[in-house]
């Protein structure tokens, strides 16, 4: 008989999601240390702290062509 469960199995360890979420969190404390230090007039901090955030925790997109 065919089941009709379509539930995935997650077979990912708490390491494993972790690491999903580790660009997010990069990305999101980039954000805030570059608008305080932009807030404060510290201009040249915060472009230093966004090029560092932008080599740290680059956005990766992939794209998935079907045919």
């Amino acid at each position: 008989m065919t089941s009709l469960d379509r539930t995935p199995t997650s077979t990912e360890s708490s390491a494993a999601r972790l690491y999903l979420w580790l660009p997010v969190v990069t990305t999101l404390a980039t954000l805030a240390t570059v608008l305080v230090l932009a807030l404060t007039g510290n201009g040249i901090a915060a472009a230093a702290a966004a090029a560092m955030g932008a080599a740290a925790g680059g956005i990766q997109i992939t794209v998935h062509i079907w045919r």
